[in-house]
């Protein structure tokens, strides 16, 4: 199909995601320079009678997050239309959702699952004190960045509590992640968010739905009848037992039985992952640094709270000698490479130490290989700059990374052909960059990450390693 090169104000860069409705485009807003994603829907849609309010719905999803700010919650910025077109401008995230991370890992470390967790409930207890219900919780619904924060996304069949919208039938959902009152047709409120929630817990924990099963009729039956393995009693896992009854709690078949609100489960998280410090002193320090609140649901930080997790290296390594392993790592495991390294780097002695640990993420045994050797064999940065330092990649006698100069040249060398790629966005992902590289070659890495397709990203990896003119 032909695109458009502008919707309302917004010039169109590229497409990120194409089906049957519409299309989701990046887009960028002339008026304030800055990157946004547009979601569309064909008019032709909404104005057919197919027994589904799809007009009723895309406005929904507008109407529900307009009214949200949260730094957990994707932004959206406004409704449109044009002659042929609906459209929804909204935040640009870069990062993979959450099902992409889950398929790459099935099972996170329990860090990380706390982690995401508290921030999933924390947007919660904003959007419910909000009046407005998800209804659609789940991995697809959920977007990691780089950074590895977790945003909730996609409010299309949100309920928005006394407003005057039409409202789609309370069936609507994932199996698997429906509450039984919506199986059931039976009234509804914010607690099935918190059931979805746990079965978002479950499956992080285990790396298996509760409720799994070959058709969606049998995993509805599982859902109204039968009560999932605690996740500690899974044969071959090893799940703290402090688990369990968050767990079951969240997954309540009746709403009364479950977590009253969002806050009260985080808090229940919270009081479990401290207990689980005294019992597991391998997880201690990873847990001790996350159980700790993120964010109020006001969006500010809490008074005597530590910055976001992840954003710091661990103090024993410096975030110049842990990027180029994150980089290396980004590329097998997407968004999800910057928590995995500074988690083993709180506990890991050396630097092969190090590797191998983050090594043992990468489930495919050649993508392993590839990675150590991105890591230290030839012709890789690492193992480039530790011949040149004589020691250890990233780092000089005194243990301080490495920097080589990045000059005016390069730099401009680096907007021109990300620019062909990328389009005006192209200056917005180079300031990026620039601020985190530390060498030329480490420059492209970065940029080379922004783009998914790997046609595309050879193409840029070749146009920037030409020199220069």
């Amino acid at each position: 199909m032909e695109h458009p090169k502008r919707l309302g104000k917004y010039d169109i860069v590229q497409v990120l995601g194409e089906g049957a409705m519409g299309v989701v485009y990046q887009g960028h807003d002339p008026g304030i320079d800055r990157p946004v994603a547009i979601k569309t829907i064909r008019k032709a849609l909404l104005q057919a009678d197919g027994g589904i309010d799809l007009a009723g719905r895309f406005r929904n999803e507008a109407k529900a997050v307009g009214r949200l700010s949260h730094p957990g919650i994707v932004a959206i910025y406004e409704y449109g239309e044009d002659d042929t077109t609906a459209f929804i401008a909204m935040e640009y995230v870069q990062g993979r959702d959450l099902a992409q991370v889950l398929g790459a890992t099935p099972r996170l470390p329990e860090g990380t699952v706390i982690r995401f967790m508290q921030q999933l409930l924390d947007a919660l207890t904003c959007a419910h004190r909000a009046g407005v219900w998800h209804r659609d919780i789940k991995p697809a619904n959920l977007v990691v960045t780089t950074d590895g924060l977790l945003k909730v996304t996609d409010f299309g069949i949100a309920r928005i509590e006394s407003a005057a919208l039409t409202q789609v039938a309370a069936t609507i959902g994932t199996p698997g992640y429906m509450a039984p009152e919506q199986y059931l047709g039976e009234a509804i409120d914010h607690r099935i968010d918190l059931f979805a929630a746990g079965v978002l817990l479950y499956r992080m924990l285990t790396g298996r739905s509760p409720f799994a099963a070959e058709s969606a009729e049998a995993v509805m039956y599982r859902v109204l009848n039968k009560e999932p393995e605690p996740p500690s009693q899974i044969p071959g896992l090893s799940v703290s037992a402090s688990f369990d009854p968050i767990v079951a709690r969240a997954l309540a078949k009746a709403p009364q039985t479950r977590f009253a609100s969002a806050q009260e489960f985080r808090d229940a998280l919270a009081e479990r992952s401290a207990l689980h410090i005294g019992t597991a002193a391998d997880d201690a320090t990873v847990v001790a640094s996350l159980h700790l609140p993120l964010r109020r649901a006001d969006g500010h930080a809490p008074s005597g709270a530590a910055s976001r997790p992840g954003s710091a290296a661990p103090s024993r390594w410096d975030a110049a000698s842990l990027a180029p392993m994150e980089a290396a790592l980004t590329r097998f495991m997407g968004p999800m490479a910057r928590v995995l390294v500074r988690e083993a780097a709180r506990t890991a002695t050396d630097l092969g130490a190090l590797q191998d640990a983050l090594s043992q993420h990468i489930p495919d045994a050649a993508d392993r290989a590839r990675f150590m050797t991105l890591l230290g064999g030839p012709g890789s940065s690492l193992g480039n700059a530790a011949r040149a330092t004589g020691g250890s990649a990233g780092f000089g006698s005194g243990g301080a990374a490495v920097q080589a100069p990045i000059g005016t040249d390069v730099v401009e060398h680096a907007r021109l052909a990300l620019s062909r790629e990328l389009g005006p966005i192209a200056r917005f992902m180079l300031k990026k960059a620039l601020a985190e590289a530390r060498s030329p070659q480490h420059l492209h890495e970065l940029l080379a990450q922004q783009l998914d397709d790997p046609a595309q990203r050879a193409r840029l990896l070749d146009a920037l390693r030409r020199k220069p003119v």
